[in-house]
């Protein structure tokens, strides 16, 4: 009797090879589900800010520690977030999240207060927290690392679709339906998805999963420190700072109100131009993932041209005078979004820097470099509004926005500082 292993027929291993790829992208595919919807409740406020000032009878500081708030939790989480998926897997952490997404939105419907107000955003920034960096956790465990960097620029583009939904469509809701009616809606929506993921969701492919090959043992500290110490986790750091903090800082919050006091649009065409920065960041995402991600020479090169672009554009929205013409307008606007797509590639950046076990706590190190900014920024702008209440509007934000100026040029020069000389 032969003992000899028979050979699965190649159409067999085709067919399990198949079915592996269409596994691998149903798993993905809930997380970024999970993760669009994070990017809807994060954005929300940008388009119903406005109805909140009425809301809660809030003013610009007010209305800026609503959001800085929210950003603030995200920020603080970001290491821990890290850590986690690392650890615990994106399975728990990401239905986890989820839970507390709708109860925040929940919270936000139904309050009237501004404590009340304050809690909802907080467990939504506590939410969102644990969504982006899970679902990049689910990438690198499903995918082969050559295909990383263009599924990351694929969960950007799940994102950009949250934020679609969290313009024109989002004002046209609050305008037919109300405010308890589009955001219980939402929380309701945010439940289910958080059932489907834990149900759909798995931390690893099978293989691995009986491997279990990774190294998990790692003390925090020192996983951290091996982190922080490459030069490629420090340089995208800088170029997430720069390219999503901006984006960040236009459509979760001071969008709105800038377009609506400083340059005169309504709440309809607030959607409509919000839409155009976020379209920007769907086109963005698609290029990085497309022709840029996986390829370091293009994409070091590509950040920081771009990065000197926003610096350009924030320096003409500070100096433009009076307001400003449609055509600028949206060029502005769809550049913020674009290079808000492109920061995607700074998580391409740290995973190619970092050995794979340690993915989740890079990605959440170098997540902090755009959100730490776009706090900076909300708090800044806010004191910045109240400070100078009296004058025109259009000046007023022309002053209010020069902390960003100054932000994304400190950005830009640490990035070229850091740049990988060899590759120049």
């Amino acid at each position: 009797m032969s003992t000899a292993v028979e050979a699965a027929p190649p159409e067999h291993s085709g067919q399990r090879q198949r079915s592996a790829g269409r596994t691998a992208w149903l798993v993905w595919g809930v997380g970024a589900l999970c993760y669009c919807a994070a990017l809807f409740h994060r954005a929300g406020l940008g388009v119903a800010a406005p109805g909140a000032v009425e809301r809660f009878d809030a003013g610009p500081g007010v209305l800026a520690l609503f959001s800085a708030l929210q950003l603030g939790v995200y920020l603080v989480l970001q290491i821990p977030a890290g850590l986690l998926a690392d650890r615990l897997g994106p399975r728990k952490v990401i239905t986890g999240g989820m839970v507390a997404l709708a109860l925040g939105s929940a919270v936000f419907a139904l309050s009237g207060s501004i404590v009340g107000g304050l809690t909802g955003r907080m467990l939504i920034g506590f939410g969102d927290a644990f969504m982006f960096t899970n679902v990049l956790r689910l990438a690198a465990h499903w995918f082969p690392p050559q295909r990383y960097g263009k599924v990351a620029a694929l969960t950007g583009l799940a994102g950009g679709l949250g934020q679609v939904i969290a313009t024109l469509p989002l004002s046209l809701s609050l305008h037919s339906l109300g405010w308890v009616p589009t955001f219980l809606g939402a929380g309701a929506l945010t439940a289910a998805l958080c059932l489907a993921a834990a149900l759909v969701i798995r931390d690893r492919t099978p293989a691995a999963r009986q491997e279990q090959a990774e190294p998990v043992s790692e003390r925090v500290r020192q996983s951290l420190r091996v982190v922080v110490a490459q030069r490629g986790t420090k340089h995208s750091f800088w170029t997430h700072f720069v390219l999503m903090a901006q984006f960040v800082a236009v459509t979760t919050l001071w969008g709105g109100p800038w377009l609506s006091s400083a340059q005169g649009h309504g709440q309809s065409e607030i959607g409509s131009l919000l839409l155009v920065s976020v379209l920007g960041f769907i086109a963005g995402s698609w290029f990085a993932g497309q022709y840029v991600s996986g390829r370091a020479r293009r994409r070091e090169r590509y950040t920081f041209g771009l990065s000197v672009v926003v610096v350009v554009v924030w320096a003409v929205l500070v100096g433009w005078p009076g307001v400003l013409p449609l055509p600028v307008l949206a060029v502005a606007l769809a550049t913020v979004g674009v290079a808000g797509g492109a920061a995607m590639l700074a998580f391409d950046g740290a995973r190619l820097a970092n050995a794979e076990h340690r993915s989740g706590t890079a990605t959440g190190v170098v997540n902090m470099g755009g959100f730490s900014a776009a706090v900076l920024i909300q708090l800044l702008v806010g004191a910045v509004l109240e400070l100078v209440s009296g004058m025109d509007p259009v000046v007023a934000y022309r002053w209010a926005f020069a902390p960003v100026v100054a932000l994304v040029v400190v950005g830009t020069a640490a990035q070229w500082w850091l740049r990988d000389r060899a590759l120049w």
